[in-house]
């Protein structure tokens, strides 16, 4: 995601939402643990994770839903997930 779209993701979140609020996560990526890790170390400890596998097992889609404070603090997790190679956020 590059600058611009992460302005226009944040404008939307203020427009749209009263924070704190639950907000969700969602990320396709390759099946792999070191990429499953790098996702996880993200978030705060304690944080649930919804997991499922493509059909062939090659993928793994991944759901967070977690208290965020504003838009700028779900705006930092999605720039903490752009070094994640092959990682989708959705």
């Amino acid at each position: 995601m590059d600058q611009e779209k992460y302005n226009q993701l944040r404008e939307q979140l203020i427009e749209s939402t009263q924070w704190p609020s639950l907000y969700m996560f969602k990320f396709i990526m390759p099946n792999k643990d070191e990429k499953l890790e790098a996702v996880k170390a993200i978030f705060p400890k304690g944080t649930q994770f919804a997991f499922k596998t493509s059909k062939d097992m090659r993928f793994l889609s991944i759901t967070v839903k977690i208290t965020m404070q504003d838009a700028d603090a779900v705006i930092a997790i999605y720039e903490q997930t752009r070094h994640i190679e092959g990682l989708l956020a959705l």
